[in-house]
């Protein structure tokens, strides 16, 4: 098995994450007033809900992306993945 070290790096050298990013660049008003837009009956408080709901599901989904694929070169690591799967 090949051994290969890990990179550890601080939280401060540590590349920003891009569900972090996202949280912090998107524009819940935006959103709002778009849904506003298409839907003009929809009452504010419902449009403000949903774009919350919107924005913490799209978030949610992308950290649990990031959360697997850094599990998966975790393990990646640890195990070399071809020789188990008998590929060269």
């Amino acid at each position: 098995m090949k051994e290969k070290k890990l990179n550890i790096m601080t939280k401060s050298e540590e590349k920003q994450r891009f569900s972090d990013c996202y949280l912090q660049t998107v524009n819940p008003w935006a959103i709002s007033a778009k849904l506003l837009k298409d839907n003009p009956d929809m009452p504010t408080k419902v449009a403000k809900a949903m774009t919350f709901s919107i924005i913490s599901n799209e978030y949610t989904r992308l950290v649990i992306d990031e959360e697997h694929k850094e599990q998966q070169q975790n393990t990646d690591l640890i195990f070399n993945v071809n020789e188990i799967n008998g590929e060269k």
